[in-house]
């Protein structure tokens, strides 16, 4: 029995969402710590950026797994290695602010004016790097039909 629906070639559009939303919902909850600071915030906002790195991880499986399943025509191979690099980056970026975020939460350092406004300035970068990740995705799929049924 298959688990996916007839139209997906792979699991990675599905998976790859969840990372996605929970970081972008982590600059959100930094952005309302940054305002009105209290403990639910401080420690999801933590929980999210890690969630958020173990999902990229998960998504970065399925894309690995996902580009050997699909027909890339040859235009659109420069695209699907832009994907694949961006993906990389994006991940080991919020990889590492999910470590720094967990250091930051353990010795209290995530309560200090300064560093809540340097964490959400990050954050909101990394949002950039989901941004362009996402956009060399979306040329595959919209522009090169990759993993489309033709």
């Amino acid at each position: 029995m298959d688990i996916l629906p007839d139209w997906a070639p792979n699991i990675h559009p599905m998976i790859i969402h969840f990372p996605i939303v929970l970081w972008l919902v982590a600059v959100f909850f930094d952005l309302f710590f940054l305002i009105k600071p209290n403990e639910w915030l401080r420690k999801t906002t933590m929980i999210m950026y890690v969630l958020g790195a173990l999902a990229a991880f998960a998504a970065y499986l399925s894309g690995d797994q996902a580009i050997d399943m699909v027909s890339v025509p040859m235009q659109g191979e420069v695209s699907a290695g832009k994907h694949s690099d961006w993906g990389h980056y994006t991940l080991y970026y919020f990889a590492t602010h999910a470590a720094i975020r967990i250091l930051l939460f353990w010795k209290n350092w995530d309560k200090k004016k300064w560093v809540v406004i340097l964490m959400f300035l990050l954050g909101a970068t990394g949002v950039g790097l989901v941004a362009k990740t996402a956009d060399m995705g979306g040329k595959l799929v919209y522009k090169y039909g990759v993993g489309t049924k033709k």
